[in-house]
């Protein structure tokens, strides 16, 4: 005997859903055993769910967003501002041959990272 770990039925132990409920039953058995033969012949014995009450057996998903998500993509965010900084003081120096440019970005990023506590 399999027991639903839906509604609790007693099921037998070739059944591939409960025959009460309908739920896939989790077992082994539920496959008919070796080759398949009693769950591809319909031999689940139980009758089949009809179609619009398959969609009430699907458990629903419940994603929560994580309360520090926001937070971890505005750290990410200002960490790709700073590096694309850097990059464009360095683009700058290299085209200008001016260290200025790259000196005023480090020293600018550096001042911020300070400020933010980076």
């Amino acid at each position: 005997m399999i027991l639903c770990t839906n509604c609790g039925t007693k099921n037998p132990d070739d059944a591939a859903s409960c025959v009460n409920c309908g739920r896939k039953l989790q077992s082994r058995w539920a496959r008919g055993g070796a080759n398949g033969q009693n769950a591809a012949n319909g031999q689940n014995g139980g009758a089949k769910p009809a179609a619009e009450q398959v969609w009430q057996l699907i458990e629903p998903i419940l994603q929560t967003v994580d309360e520090n998500a926001g937070r971890m993509v505005r750290a990410a965010a200002e960490t790709w501002v700073y590096g694309l900084m850097l990059i464009a003081g360095s683009l700058a120096t290299v085209f200008t041959e001016n260290w200025w440019y790259l000196g005023g970005c480090v020293a600018l990023a550096a001042a911020l990272a300070w400020v933010r506590g980076i």
